[in-house]
């Protein structure tokens, strides 16, 4: 079966594009369709990560580079595989490519990269002071 996005209107899940009315008429009026409840990725988050770990990249030392940030990020956060080697268990992080994280858990890893970066990357600053930073850098990069 095709995918497609809907739009929920008052209950009734209605295709928002003729591609996605002419899977629909396929599928015929009255039967059943299993549905995947999937939120398309929001390419401003997305940009928005990339904003917030530019800003920690600078105002730390540790990391040498957006790369090695971002993994570092996957494995503090759980976005990882857990393998077992005959040196102990090693994370293996996880893609963040849109096709591998839909809105909703793309949101939830987001949320989770604040939190590590003001508890642990750089204590003391705040997720509010860390977020206003980010729009204002984001901000910048659009003008």
């Amino acid at each position: 079966m095709d995918s497609f996005i809907c739009i929920n209107r008052l209950g009734v899940l209605a295709p928002v594009d003729d591609a996605g009315k002419e899977a629909m008429a396929k599928v015929g009026h009255g039967k059943q369709v299993l549905v995947t409840v999937k939120r398309p990725r929001n390419p401003y988050h997305h940009r928005k990560l990339f904003a917030l770990l530019g800003i920690v990249l600078s105002n730390q030392e540790h990391y040498k580079d957006v790369d090695q940030l971002l993994a570092a990020c996957k494995l503090a956060t759980g976005h990882c595989d857990l393998v077992k080697t005959k040196h102990g268990v090693v994370g293996l992080p996880k893609s963040i490519a849109f096709h591998n994280l839909d809105q909703i858990a793309f949101a939830a890893f987001y949320d989770k990269a604040v939190l590590w970066v003001v508890e642990e990357v750089i204590p003391g600053l705040s997720a509010r002071d860390l977020n206003a930073e980010v729009e204002a850098e984001l901000r910048r990069f659009a003008a």
